[in-house]
């Protein structure tokens, strides 16, 4: 059996053939209805609170404390680096000029260990002060041989 002169188109959607990057084209859409709107379930609402915080009798509070920096450690390095330069020729100057900047920056905190014993640093001030005070020394004492 043949089809009929004329038969029905085999497309039964609106769409029209054309080029998509020159001519127009048609896109369908098929919208559903729109679903109906029902409000959400109550949600319930829980809080938390914390227990209270009982407080801790017999126990002593311990506030923090800040403390000055007075680089004892590094004065104690550069001293006996000073001592064991001071022999040498040429940098014992140098050596002897470090040494007394360094006499003249612990001066002040001499009597730390006295004044604030929990320092960190308060064994080595007297302990850097007495090695950059025996580089001193050693210097003159060889300036004073030549």
């Amino acid at each position: 059996m043949q089809p009929g002169p004329n038969p029905p188109p085999a497309i039964h959607d609106s769409v029209v053939g054309r080029d998509m990057h020159t001519g127009n084209v048609i896109h369908n859409h098929y919208h559903l209805p729109p679903a109906p709107t029902t409000p959400p379930p109550p949600q319930q609402i829980i809080v938390q609170q914390a227990a209270p915080q009982q407080p801790y009798y017999g126990q002593q509070v311990i506030p923090v404390q800040y403390y000055q920096k007075t680089n004892g450690g590094s004065w104690i390095f550069y001293g006996i680096l000073s001592i064991l330069f001071s022999f040498f020729e040429g940098i014992n100057f140098l050596c002897c000029g470090v040494s007394f900047i360094g006499i003249l920056s612990l001066l002040p905190h001499r009597d730390l260990k006295r004044r604030v014993p929990s320092h960190p640093e308060a064994g080595s001030i007297g302990i850097a002060l007495l090695l950059n005070i025996i580089a001193v020394c050693c210097f003159l004492l060889y300036a004073t041989t030549l």
